[in-house]
């Protein structure tokens, strides 16, 4: 008997599951689907569209009229590709006025703005669609968990990823968007898992899959670029493990692989602008840029040297670069209660403690201790594939200390913990484990679906719930311009609420949209005047691109106020 079938014998808690589910497991999987989808079609008509959305939609539609990628260059395509597929059959009005293209220009929030007004009320409808669109995304991540989870440790951990994936609050307070967060997260976790499964089988067409499923995270977001020097670390450690690291199939298969996301990148940008030379590029990064020439390459050997990447990714990546490095300070960072002008390493660490729920914790907890003290056969592979590529792309926020901002920017993490943290579920051996595992799970259940369709002001009990999340984030931690339709409806369901006063945190049209709100007129330092007041809680903390700093005397000066819909509701007498 081999070592690996002793440890099976030995730990069958960590026993491979073939992929043969019965019946009756196939009819409880599609009952969590299900139910996620319904929770994920219900929150994208419920919820108006966000401060990024207009721009992402508008320049899908963009794209597909126009076979060009200059608008929102910042992000790659690939999601908003998708989401404007549902919307154009929609045949809506379109307005290209302000389609500027050149070095460095971002119209793409005008533009939105313009798609907004040309479409009026119906454009909430055009946004649900959109959104539906991709929610395709999020039932490959859920695939994907359950599945790797199954082949890892067995079903009752394919189970609880299944149930980390689809009932996280911040899963689905981004599966219910049409922004980039919940593809690069999905196929991310897609990627490893192809690679993974090539570890197991190194075939050609293996790897194949696993090199497009590259190419199409990178395509959905820039930061799943983390994944390529994850997976070059992660194959060397195994395959130094295996001692094949001179095995020259699988230093061909790697190179193919790569090849292959490179091309599946050009694809998707339909190769406009692809094998451009370096030296040709004007960029306006410290990192890329220089203030003679805006092109630190021109000069030396490297301009000559063809990119092959589309202009428009390497563009975008050289924006989004200057954005985080943040050099006048003009971004700024908000964290309890104070701003910054710039960001820290260990900002997400604070914000995923916050935001994330204590089941989630406990479960990642045990089934990390549980991976690293048991004599589980997948060590190696769970730490090269899941671990080490979850870490780089969680790093790879961390270094971006310009500025702090949303908790998506660390999302495409999540589901390496969530497949790590379901071996706890297959654990038996030991009772503490095994009561305290389902007993986290329960709480994250009940904790997120109470506060659902809030998801995206979700925050765990230590922080002190929802209702006192403004205290430790703002922004897309907490109102993204997300609850303009339920502060609508509030209002139309409370008539003995007047008069009434609303100050929106977003910039949509809202009188070319059909909502026409009566803001409150404050001077800072004097009274505030009688009625009901509803206030976004970026308003009241003072939020530095849309928020008005007199709203912040709302806030110290009501006592009876309410959190509701990430908006402060109360009765001045």
């Amino acid at each position: 008997m081999s070592t690996q079938e002793r440890i099976l014998e030995r730990h069958e808690e960590y026993r491979v599951f073939s992929w043969r589910p019965k019946f009756s497991t196939r009819i409880l999987i599609t009952l969590i689907i299900t139910l996620h989808v319904s929770l994920c079609f219900w929150g994208a008509w419920k919820h108006s569209p966000t401060i990024d959305e207009p721009a992402y939609l508008a320049s899908g539609i963009s794209h597909w009229e126009y076979g060009r990628f200059d608008l929102c260059r910042v992000s790659p395509p690939l999601v908003r590709l998708v989401a404007a597929i549902p919307v154009r059959l929609a045949k809506p009005k379109l307005d290209w006025k302000n389609y500027r293209i050149g070095p460095g220009v971002r119209a793409e929030h005008s533009v939105g703005r313009d798609f907004l007004i040309a479409n009026k009320e119906r454009s909430f409808w055009l946004f649900t669609l959109g959104r539906w669109g991709c929610i395709g995304f999020s039932l490959i991540g859920a695939w994907v968990s359950y599945r790797w989870a199954n082949e890892l440790f067995g079903i009752r951990s394919a189970f609880a990823a299944l149930l980390l994936w689809c009932f996280s609050p911040n899963i689905l307070a981004h599966a219910q968007l049409l922004t980039p967060d919940i593809g690069v997260t999905a196929l991310s976790l897609a990627a490893c898992y192809a690679f993974w499964r090539w570890s197991q089988s190194p075939t050609w067409l293996q790897v194949s899959i696993a090199g497009c499923l590259l190419g199409l995270a990178v395509t959905a977001k820039t930061n799943a670029i983390a994944l390529y020097p994850a997976l070059i670390v992660g194959i060397f450690i195994h395959a130094l493990t295996l001692k094949q690291l001179k095995t020259f199939k699988t230093v061909g298969q790697v190179f193919i692989a790569f090849a292959l996301s490179i091309y599946m990148i050009n694809l998707v940008y339909g190769f406009e602008g692809s094998f451009r030379p370096l030296g040709k590029y004007e960029f306006f990064s410290s990192t890329f840029g220089a203030e003679e020439t805006n092109n630190r390459f021109q000069g030396t050997l490297l301009e000559a040297i063809p990119v092959p990447l589309p202009a428009a990714f390497l563009e975008g990546v050289d924006l989004q670069r200057r954005d985080f490095e943040n050099s006048h300070g003009n971004m700024k960072t908000y964290l309890r209660g104070k701003w910054y002008d710039h960001g820290w390493w260990w900002y997400y660490f604070y914000v995923i403690a916050v935001k994330v729920p204590v089941g989630t914790w406990i479960l990642a907890l045990i089934g990390i201790g549980g991976i690293a003290f048991r004599a589980s056969p997948h060590r190696i592979e769970i730490l090269c594939y899941l671990i080490i590529p979850g870490a780089m792309l969680f790093a790879l926020a961390c270094s971006q200390t310009g500025f702090g901002h949303s908790l998506r920017y660390v999302l495409p993490a999540f589901p390496f913990a969530f497949v790590v943290g379901s071996a706890a579920m297959q654990i038996t051996s030991n009772r503490w484990q095994y009561y305290s595992s389902r007993t986290a799970m329960i709480w994250l259940l009940v904790s997120s679906l109470y506060v659902y369709p809030h998801s995206l002001s979700y925050f765990n009990e230590v922080a002190g719930g929802s209702s006192n999340g403004h205290f430790h984030l703002l922004d897309g931690n907490v109102d993204w311009g997300q609850d303009l339709l339920y502060i609508r409806d509030w209002i139309k369901n409370h008539p003995e609420a007047r008069p009434v006063y609303v100050a929106y945190w977003g910039n949509l049209p809202l009188k070319q949209m059909g909502i026409d709100f009566k803001e409150p007129q404050l001077e800072e330092g004097k009274p505030i005047p009688p009625g009901w007041y509803l206030v976004s809680v970026n308003h009241l903390r003072g939020e530095y691109r849309l928020g008005k700093s007199e709203f912040k005397q709302i806030y110290t000066q009501s006592k009876n106020g309410s959190i509701s819909c990430s908006t402060w509701i109360f009765i001045q007498k």
